[in-house]
């Protein structure tokens, strides 16, 4: 954007930051996509040599060195019998704070899948940067137990959102591309196309494949009567597919998008399309143009999951008009559907995603225009959202924006050829950069 003296600032500001010392529990996903995969981005982009850079080279390599600073700091979290890593961790007293969970009468202390896969891609651009293997190794042997999921998930591919500590072990078969284990999917392909070479990175390839294999024939459904949609189900803890889906499965178009360009692979791209096209449905449908948290339908013998929507008339009224119905009517700032559009424009060239997002960029303007901008909604199918919610996230102002920025920007800024965004929009420079599918 061309705003020198603001990154100016903020560059002093991050070298005199202590990243080592919190008075707050932090929690390790939260440190590793925003804190360490912004410091090792803006490093990257500043040392890219796309964008201007008349920084002082001393606060410039304070960015790597705090990112090192800070997954030292808060390497105690991989202190477990397994090396998958603890959730959060007091950092005034060194102390790992172990999750748990109870499942059948058994407690667990417990690891999200999320949160163990979603590090590879930060911790090898951080060994990558400063020649420390000990991140990557950290990385890989978390990253070992989910690509060999024991016991076996209940279809292949398609693991559970919760891990035992101290075994490895899948403590749920709640499967999918959902909040939980969303992230580690993303994360298998985008590793294999920030480094193809690395001796590991074809086991998360292989894995990614099958976990897109398995969920064109289980889990990509169309709804009764409404066969031009695609949803992604998730699985109950059982592994029974439930018919329903949270926003943040809608990343997976941009995913499928991005692996089925890079790979050639034109099914891919096909499934990646029918996802991206059936999430901005369900923003098209509403009162506001902004789309809900979560969605069920009726599957093709017309029946819920639940079974209270069998006979619910609302929502079988609702159904038979737009192929779903709305379990939870809350917005929440999610990004993820305007991250697909974004990487669908960026990749076909088709202008109607960018329509698609300047949509949801007005439907924005148009719901947070009333009394607290930047507000979360309670109801997309009330006016104006319904009541307003006091708070709004982070990743409203790290991908949100972002992606809406990068959807109008030139292709060439920030090229997927040379870069591969990690969970948070924040975007790292490949180590073999791909030229060709970036429009």
């Amino acid at each position: 954007m061309g705003l020198t003296d603001i990154v100016e600032q903020q560059l002093k500001h991050i070298a005199s930051v202590d990243f080592a010392k919190s008075t707050d529990i932090v929690n390790f996903f939260d440190v590793n996509i925003r804190y360490l995969g912004g410091l090792l981005s803006a490093y990257d982009l500043i040392k890219s040599g796309h964008f201007p850079n008349p920084y002082d080279d001393d606060l410039v390599e304070a960015l790597l060195s705090q990112a090192k600073s800070l997954a030292t700091a808060i390497s105690p979290v991989f202190d477990t019998a397994t090396g998958l890593p603890a959730s959060t961790m007091n950092f005034s007293t060194g102390e790992i704070m172990k999750s748990t969970m109870t499942v059948n009468g058994t407690k667990y202390n417990s690891t999200n899948t999320a949160q163990a896969g979603t590090m590879i891609l930060e911790y090898y651009r951080l060994s990558d940067l400063t020649g420390d293997e000990s991140f990557r190794q950290h990385a890989r042997k978390a990253e070992n137990y989910l690509i060999n999921p024991k016991p076996s998930p209940a279809f292949p591919g398609l693991i559970g959102t919760e891990l035992d500590t101290e075994t490895g072990k899948l403590i749920t078969l709640d499967g999918g591309w959902q909040a939980g284990v969303d992230s580690f999917i993303e994360y298998l392909i985008k590793t294999y196309i920030y480094d193809p070479a690395d001796d590991m990175v074809e086991q998360l390839l292989d894995f990614w494949l099958l976990t897109v294999e398995s969920s064109k024939k289980n889990i990509a459904l169309s709804p009764y009567h409404h066969p031009e949609l695609t949803f992604l189900s998730q699985l109950d803890q059982n592994g029974t597919i439930m018919s329903s889906m949270d926003d943040y499965a809608c990343f997976a178009g941009g995913n499928l998008l991005l692996g089925g360009a890079y790979l050639d692979r034109p099914d891919i791209l096909e499934l990646g399309v029918k996802v991206t096209d059936s999430c901005h449905w369900l923003y098209n449908t509403t009162v506001t143009g902004l789309g809900p948290s979560t969605i069920a339908w009726y599957n093709e013998h017309n029946e819920a999951y639940d079974n209270s929507y069998n006979t619910n008339s609302t929502t079988r009224s609702y159904a038979a008009k737009y192929g779903y119905f709305i379990e939870d009517p809350s917005y929440r700032s999610y990004p993820e559907p305007i991250e697909s559009f974004w990487y669908a424009y960026r990749i076909t060239g088709d202008t109607r995603w960018q329509d698609y997002n300047w949509e949801i960029f007005q439907a924005l303007n148009t719901t947070r225009s009333k009394s607290v901008p930047y507000a979360e909604i309670s109801d997309v199918n009330a006016p104006f959202g319904g009541e307003l919610v006091n708070y709004v996230s982070s990743f409203y102002f790290a991908e949100v924006l972002k992606y809406l920025y990068l959807t109008f920007a030139e292709p060439d800024v920030v090229s997927l050829d040379d870069f591969v965004f990690n969970t948070e929009c924040h975007p790292f420079l490949k180590k073999t950069p791909c030229k060709g599918y970036n429009t």
